[in-house]
């Protein structure tokens, strides 16, 4: 019967969002990713400004305390680890230390000490240590000594 006039504006049809794909958390933080592949093997120190994923194998210690380290499903690594947030997808023999989080997915396998003030395992997940979820102290502290 009565039909209000639309307005330009009402009358353009707005375009639909696009359904983004589904995605895992986000493991990258920041828009600088470095990736070591799995053909990479480095024995010493790793450190940096950005985050990293490693897919090779790492032999040292892993130093990148304001950023994001991820362990991808084919990392191996023998280190202790230093950053904001860890996620391990592959292995790690060492210690983890996160400044905010760190998270042991389905795939990942930790023989070694967890320390920070959120700590996930998600089921699967195969995690043989300590976990200390200390509050935050702006330092790394080790875990204690018996």
């Amino acid at each position: 019967m009565w039909n209000k006039p639309q307005s330009d504006s009402e009358s353009q049809s707005q375009p639909e969002p696009q359904a983004s794909p589904p995605s895992r958390p986000a493991v990258a933080t920041s828009s600088r990713q470095a990736v070591l592949g799995p053909s990479i093997s480095i024995k010493g120190n790793i450190s940096g400004e950005e985050d990293v994923l490693i897919e090779g194998q790492i032999d040292g210690e892993i130093s990148f305390r304001q950023n994001t380290v991820t362990i991808g499903p084919k990392g191996r690594v023998k280190a202790d680890i230093h950053c904001k947030t860890v996620f391990v997808e592959g292995q790690v023999n060492g210690n983890l230390y996160g400044d905010e989080k760190v998270v042991v997915r389905q795939t990942g396998r930790v023989e070694g000490n967890a320390v920070a003030p959120r700590v996930v395992l998600e089921e699967g997940a195969n995690f043989r240590g300590n976990i200390d979820m200390q509050p935050r102290s702006g330092k790394h502290v080790g875990p204690a000594k018996s």
